[in-house]
């Protein structure tokens, strides 16, 4: 089975379809529970082989807006250290530098060694994890935490994340 690609919102997903029409695109929803309802009934469904969610994220370091990172460790943010599950990507691609992230319920959480924060990620690896189907995770830089949202650069991040996952798939 070909890929299924999922996106957040299809606000982020628009340029990748306008430039890949043939592509399996799917939106998730926004947060931990819209991916986790999303993925669940794919794999329930339809049963991919594999699924690549893709979107923006905030740095918390100096990572350039714009670039594209591949998450190969998600944890969700604010849970007490003996409830902080790390969940690991199982398909990666070598084009892209490997980061660890937060999954996050709201903006600005404390990094506790993520290198990004998004909202979705936790969710997908999990249950790949659960059924062992192959996922993978990539982010293109949109803000640094804690930046209003007027310095955010989505256009900037959507059209450069498209352009990478095109060259993928």
């Amino acid at each position: 089975m070909q890929s299924v690609l999922l996106f957040p919102t299809a606000m982020e997903a628009a340029p990748l379809r306008a430039l890949r029409p043939d592509l399996d695109i799917r939106v998730c929803g926004v947060g931990v529970v819209e991916t986790a309802r999303t993925v669940a009934r794919l794999l329930h469904d339809e049963q991919p082989s594999r699924i690549v969610l893709c979107g923006i994220a905030g740095a918390y370091d100096a990572t350039p807006l714009g670039a594209i990172v591949q998450v190969g460790v998600e944890r969700m943010a604010g849970l007490p250290t003996q409830y902080a599950t790390e969940y690991r990507a199982t398909l990666r691609f070598e084009a892209f530098t490997e980061v660890r992230a937060n999954t996050v319920s709201r903006v600005n959480s404390p990094a506790e060694g993520a290198t990004i924060e998004n909202m979705e990620g936790a969710a997908l690896f999990a249950l790949c994890e659960e059924w062992g189907v192959e996922c993978a995770e990539i982010r293109a830089i949109s803000n640094r935490v804690g930046a209003p949202r007027e310095e955010w650069n989505i256009p900037l991040a959507t059209h450069a994340l498209a352009e990478a996952v095109a060259k993928i798939f």
